[in-house]
C-alpha cells in the first residue's frame, strides 16, 4: 500500500543518551564551504534567480540555479559579473553540448543538475556515464526524477552522484493527475532501502537520494530523512519566504476586519505554462503544472531556524547524534485517518 508522508509516524528510541539538543550535529558539509542542512532549494524559476541565489547560498540551504531562457552562459553570470560556482541546472541538450562535446573546463569542479521530467531515460544514463569517464571527480551530477525503486540501481551503474526520487507529488505539479504515474515517497524510499539492504550488487550504492515532491512541511522533510533520503528538495516553503519572491507577487487582504494587506507570491511548477515560458521562452509541451498564489509568511532565516530546531528535536528523540545515525535508521508505523487528525493539530 502507498501511504502518504502524513500517514506515517516516527517511533522514538527505547532510550536516548542525548542530554542536550545542542550536542546534535544536523548538518552536512557543503562542497562550497560551510555546514548546511540536508535541504536543496528546488530550482524553480518562481523562487530562484540571479538576483537572490547568493542570498540563498549564504543560508543553511543549498540552492540550484534553474534553467532559464537566454542560454547557459547568460544565466551563469550573476549581477556582479562573476561566474556562479554552485549547483547549476541544465537541460539534457545543454549537458550534452557542454560535457559530451568536452566544452567545459576539465580542471574545474562542475555541479550539474540535468533537469528533465523523466529520469528513467536510457539516454540519460548513457550520456552521464560517458561524461563521468571524461571528467571524473570534477563532474558531480544530479538527475531525476524517478519513481521506480529499481531505477536507483541504474543510477548507481551510471555513476550518478545524486538522484531526485518522486514524481507528481509537488503542489505545483499535475503529472500524476494527467498521466496516472505516481508512487508515494514512503513507498519509494522504503523499497530503495530494501534494495540497498538485501540486493547483492557489484556496483556500490553510492548515489545519494533526494526526496522531491510534496515535501511542503518540515515534518514531511524529517520523515523523508528518517525513511532513508540523504537530502530533501523543497519548493513551496521557500516560496513562502520573503527572499523567495522572484516571480510575480501581489498584496491581498488577509485580515478583512482590519483590512490588512498581506504579500502573496505566484508559485508554479516548472512544467506549467508559466514555468515553460521562464525556461524556454515558449510553451513547448502540454503543461503538467499549475500556478497559485502563496501567502508569504516568513523570512528565510525564520524557516532555517525552525527547520534546524525541529530536526535537532527529532534526532534527540531517536537517539541520533549525527545524520548518519538518523537517516534510514528510524522505526516508523502507519497511522489511521483518525489518528492523523489527532496528530495534525
Amino acid at each position: 500500500m502507498m501511504n502518504s508522508l502524513d500517514e506515517i509516524g516516527l517511533i522514538p528510541a527505547k532510550v536516548t543518551s542525548i542530554k542536550h539538543r545542542g550536542d546534535i550535529q544536523p548538518f552536512v558539509l557543503s562542497p562550497f564551504g560551510g555546514e548546511k542542512l540536508p535541504v536543496f532549494v528546488a530550482p524553480m524559476t518562481c523562487i530562484i534567480g540571479a538576483n537572490n541565489i547568493c542570498t540563498f547560498a549564504r543560508s543553511k540551504f543549498e540552492p540550484i540555479l534553474p534553467v532559464l531562457s537566454g542560454g547557459l552562459e547568460l544565466r551563469k553570470q550573476l549581477p556582479n559579473g562573476s561566474d556562479w560556482c554552485g549547483w547549476t541546472a541544465m537541460t539534457l541538450d545543454e549537458f550534452k553540448s557542454e560535457f559530451n562535446s568536452c566544452k567545459a573546463d576539465e580542471n574545474k569542479k562542475h555541479y550539474i543538475l540535468i533537469d528533465v521530467a523523466n529520469g528513467h531515460m536510457e539516454e540519460l544514463f548513457t550520456i552521464v556515464k560517458d561524461a563521468k569517464q571524461e571528467y571524473g571527480d570534477n563532474l558531480i551530477v544530479m538527475t531525476g526524477n524517478i519513481a521506480n525503486p529499481e531505477t536507483y540501481m541504474e543510477c548507481c551503474e551510471a555513476n550518478i552522484d545524486y538522484v531526485r526520487v518522486g514524481i507528481g507529488g509537488g503542489s505545483g505539479c499535475t503529472t500524476s493527475v494527467q498521466t496516472g504515474i505516481h508512487t508515494s515517497l514512503p513507498w519509494l524510499l522504503n523499497h530503495i532501502a530494501d534494495i540497498k539492504k538485501h540486493r547483492s550488487f557489484n556496483t556500490p550504492f553510492r548515489t545519494k537520494i533526494i526526496a522531491d515532491g510534496g515535501v511542503s512541511t518540515i515534518s514531511r522533510a524529517i520523515k523523508c530523512l528518517a525513511l532513508g533520503a540523504d537530502y530533501v528538495m523543497m519548493g513551496k516553503c521557500f516560496a513562502e519566504c520573503t527572499e523567495g519572491t522572484v516571480g510575480p507577487f501581489r498584496y491581498s487582504i488577509k485580515d478583512k476586519a482590519h483590512k490588512k494587506l498581506g504579500l502573496e507570491h505566484l508559485y508554479y511548477g516548472q512544467s506549467s505554462e508559466e514555468g515553460q515560458m521562464d525556461r524556454f521562452g515558449e510553451v513547448k509541451s502540454n503543461p503538467e503544472g499549475i500556478a497559485k498564489w502563496i501567502p508569504v509568511t516568513q523570512t528565510l532565516k525564520d524557516f532555517e531556524d525552525k527547520f534546524e530546531a525541529a530536526l535537532r528535536s527529532a534526532m534527540s528523540y531517536c537517539n541520533a547524534q549525527t545524520l548518519q545515525d538518523f537517516i534510514g535508521k528510524v522505526n516508523w508505523e502507519t497511522m489511521s485517518f483518525t489518528e492523523f487528525n489527532n496528530y495534525n493539530k
